[in-house]
């Protein structure tokens, strides 16, 4: 097909004006050799790629709030990353213990700052760094 015989309508068109030079060279190779709804799969491929790519990935973030004992924990899930806040010391060191019986392997981060969304006094922060078996106690 020759490029006099190319008939691009209003969507292609609209599409052929958003692209910069080089793609739209690419998109009159294509159309002349493959067809105009062929180079615009192409071309919408090669955007939606690049979209992909540029899109940052959001961490998912969980928090939920244990009574233990008499005190509250709140348990604060990143990925790779555990962030505790109680009322009560004793209560972070239980859960901590428990973790690491459950076999998870944890390193303490005292980088990480309490926010204005941790409400109680204690504060531990903890790199995740792997999991294994569980621990027996016996």
């Amino acid at each position: 097909m020759n490029l006099s015989e190319l008939e691009i309508l209003e969507k292609e068109f609209d599409l052929f004006v958003a692209l910069d030079d080089t793609q739209k060279i690419e998109f009159l190779f294509d159309a002349s050799e493959l067809g105009v709804e062929e180079a615009c799969i192409i071309q919408l491929s090669k955007f939606m790629e690049a979209a992909k790519k540029s899109v940052p990935k959001i961490p998912i973030i969980s928090s939920e709030d244990f009574q233990v004992g008499d005190h509250r924990l709140c348990v604060t899930t990143l990925p790779n990353e555990l962030y505790l806040n109680s009322n009560s010391l004793r209560a972070i060191h239980k859960f901590v213990g428990k973790l690491i019986n459950d076999g998870l392997i944890l390193m303490r981060n005292k980088k990480a700052q309490k926010t204005e969304f941790d409400l109680y006094r204690f504060f531990r922060a903890y790199k995740i760094i792997g999991n294994g078996g569980p621990i027996s106690s016996n």
